[in-house]
């Protein structure tokens, strides 16, 4: 009876270490990919800052049948470095919890150097309409550049009271991260409590790592990520990107933790063959 109570308990043990490590795993990836650093480095590794000015530069074009604005003022107006400096600003005020501190001087200087010289050749009087136009070019200028300097949609998420709880939920996972580790060292003192920690602590490992290498694996060999469909190739590029940079973390350390546990149940077939196997209850004669 007593062996099969202990039986019970290291399986009960072994199944809350699974729990555990998983959600161990997801507190750690929540650490590290909701942060400022993380996103700038998938915008840099996605190209999504040369992707972001050549749509912003696009779009000014597409726009020219209405605004008469040619293309060169619009490239004298923004670079590829203030793009980058405004994407990187955008996502720091946003974890930041401040408004977005970007310069359009350029833009202001180069569409009012161009309405000026517009002006002069056709002898059109600097009058209420003429400042109203001025006013309307240089905000459609600055909406249409911020909207693509937003790459993460972060005023949107915002707006929807997403970011809100994606804050939280982080918080949340960051201020528990150690109650996590703790929760798998009181668990590992319990399976060495109950013996053969080695070979139980081995098949927990194995459990989490299929758990999270088989799904990841099912989804990058089905490319489910690629076949996403957005309208923006700036957004499609830089959302797809960091899935598949997720999933191949996720899959990594999959394998990485199955292999672990492999190790420990090989480790204890060679060296647990040794131990002391538990004493089975007589028979009473009659």
């Amino acid at each position: 009876m007593k062996s099969k109570i202990t039986s019970v308990l290291r399986i009960l043990v072994c199944i809350l270490t699974v729990f555990t490590v998983m959600g161990t795993f997801g507190v750690i990836m929540a650490d590290k990919l909701y942060t400022t650093e993380y996103l700038i480095s998938q915008a840099e590794k996605t190209n999504t800052y040369e992707n972001a000015y050549n749509s912003l530069m696009k779009r000014f074009s597409d726009n020219y049948s209405v605004s008469n604005i040619p293309i060169d003022v619009y490239e004298k107006s923004f670079s590829a470095e203030w793009m980058k400096s405004s994407i990187d600003e955008k996502i720091r005020s946003s974890f930041e919890n401040r408004e977005a501190v970007i310069d359009f001087t350029g833009a202001e200087e180069c569409i009012t150097e161009y309405f000026e010289e517009y002006a002069h050749e056709k002898h059109v009087i600097k009058d209420d309409i003429y400042e109203a136009k001025l006013a309307e070019a240089v905000s459609f200028a600055k909406k249409t550049a911020l909207n693509e300097a937003d790459v993460y949609s972060l005023d949107v998420m915002k707006r929807a009271g997403i970011t809100g709880k994606l804050s939280r939920a982080v918080s949340l996972a960051r201020k528990y991260k150690y109650a996590c580790f703790g929760a798998l060292a009181v668990l590992l003192i319990i399976m060495i409590l109950l013996k053969r920690p080695i070979y139980w602590a081995g098949t927990a490992l194995f459990a989490s790592g299929i758990l999270l290498a088989v799904p990841a694996t099912v989804v990058i060999a089905n490319n489910m990520i690629g076949k996403f469909s957005l309208k923006s190739f700036t957004t499609y590029t830089l959302v797809t990107g960091t899935l598949d940079s997720v999933v191949e973390i996720v899959q990594k350390t999959g394998f990485i933790i199955l292999a672990a546990g492999i190790i420990l149940i090989a480790l204890y077939c060679i060296f647990g063959r040794g131990e002391k196997a538990e004493p089975k209850p007589e028979k009473i004669k009659a």
